[in-house]
């Protein structure tokens, strides 16, 4: 949107990488904090099981950590995601073309635009399908987690498995979409393979 402007300088950048590791860390710190070996249903203590399981001195402080992780991991994200690319979108769908029309180049343009919109969404829209399931499933079990029939379904570990799986794997979605989706990032994506393939890197 602002080209012209100064990008960040790298000491800021590093800056904002280490806040963002602290801020992931202070977020998860509870986690080893309030975990423990249960064997919390007849099932584990017959068959001599353990399970890791949180145990919090209080529910509400379990409600409380749960409704900052689905603020800090899912809602803040989603909404940056969402106001960021909009914005860009309004002010790349408002651009015109300096000179005089020329059909070629405005439809070239046109269908350029509509390209960048398409992948923007997709972008919002697979962070929100691998996302939106670990959180479902958070939310789900720190409301039902008391309820013995409920939390004693054999297939919650799998449900568990899946939904983190799909959450962590999100970080290597976004490099597949900008390179089906942005000639100009793939040509550049080529372009650094074939520099450190001639390199020898």
């Amino acid at each position: 949107m602002h080209p012209l402007k100064p990008r960040l300088s790298k000491t800021v950048a590093k800056l904002v990488v280490i806040v963002v590791w602290i801020g992931a860390f202070i977020t998860a710190a509870p986690i080893p904090i309030v975990s423990e070996l249960q064997r919390p249903l007849p099932y584990h203590q017959v068959c001599e099981v353990d399970v890791c399981g949180e145990h919090w001195s209080t529910p509400d402080r379990s409600r409380q950590y749960t409704i900052a992780l689905l603020v800090l991991q899912f809602a803040l994200p989603l909404s940056a995601l969402v106001c960021t690319y909009a914005r860009i979108a309004c002010v790349v769908w408002d651009v015109r073309p300096p000179g005089e029309a020329d059909e070629d180049r405005d439809s070239r343009m046109e269908h350029s635009k509509r390209k960048m919109v398409k992948m923007m969404v997709t972008v919002v829209f697979v962070f929100t399908i691998s996302w939106l399931p670990l959180n479902v499933f958070i939310v789900a079990w720190t409301v039902n987690g008391d309820d013995v029939v409920w939390s004693s379904w054999p297939g919650w570990p799998y449900v568990w498995f899946a939904s983190h799986w799909l959450a962590m794997s999100h970080s290597c979605y976004n490099p597949i979409i900008y390179s089906y989706m942005n000639t100009r990032y793939r040509h550049g994506f080529k372009k650094v393979i074939q520099v450190s393939q001639e390199s020898g890197t």
